[in-house]
């Protein structure tokens, strides 16, 4: 169905603390969160070194952390990174135990590059030639007219402006209706491409991103759907 595709170097938290040169393995970074893959990282996921079940797709107009202001900010375009474990941001590829990276010599670039005591060169490539989910598809994939179908009828570009109405005063019942039907057509997209297309649960997170229900539910929003409550 996708393109037969088959860290994070720890830094540290010692901000104000004792100046060095060189990583110490604490693994601040790597708990962070994983690397935003670049076009120079394709050839690792050729290679088998990662896969699709191991990224994640932030889809445009979600909000997100930038990792240079710090601040959340909503994005101009669709990033693909690597998933974290559990509920947690921590890498996928991180061990906590070992205090090393799954895949160290073989890491993305953003990995090779941070260097705690010195972002700089981390910062000149950030934002720039990163991948989308199309990069790494094969072209002709059925999934890609699903994908595009679920950016259409389920933008965040939607989603935001219905938030927005719904938090004015005297919003009416049928903003919640359009926000449920968006869950809804979410939901059935997924399943679509699951049980139709047969694509593996493991890759839902790399072709959809996040659930809506989902994001909604950790924004503070209850959303009902055919009988039920997310």
């Amino acid at each position: 169905m996708v393109k037969k595709f088959g860290s994070n170097r720890p830094s540290g938290s010692s901000e104000g603390r004792i100046p060095r040169s060189s990583c110490i393995r604490c693994g601040t970074c790597c708990l962070k969160g994983g690397p935003v893959l670049h076009y120079e990282d394709v050839k690792i996921l050729l290679d088998g070194y990662a896969g699709h079940q191991h990224l994640m797709t932030l889809r445009k107009g979600e909000l997100a952390m930038n990792p240079v202001t710090g601040g959340i900010e909503s994005l101009k375009k669709e990033i693909v990174k690597v998933i974290g474990r559990g509920e947690g941001w921590s890498c996928f590829f991180y061990d906590e135990m070992k205090a090393s990276c799954a895949i160290y010599e073989n890491r993305f670039m953003e990995c090779r590059l941070l260097k705690c005591w010195d972002p700089s060169d981390l910062m000149a490539i950030m934002g720039r030639n990163t991948i989308v989910r199309t990069d790494i598809i094969n072209r002709g994939d059925p999934v890609l007219q699903l994908i595009e179908a679920h950016e259409d009828e389920c933008s965040f570009e939607k989603i935001e402006r219905l938030l927005a109405r719904l938090s004015l005063k005297g919003a009416n019942a049928g903003i919640s209706r359009k926000l449920s039907d968006i869950v809804k057509r979410d939901l059935e997209i997924r399943r679509y491409a699951t049980s139709g297309l047969g694509m593996k649960k493991e890759f839902e997170l790399f072709i959809f991103g996040r659930s809506v229900h989902d994001i909604l539910k950790r924004r503070g929003f209850s959303v009902h759907v055919g009988g039920a409550n997310f």
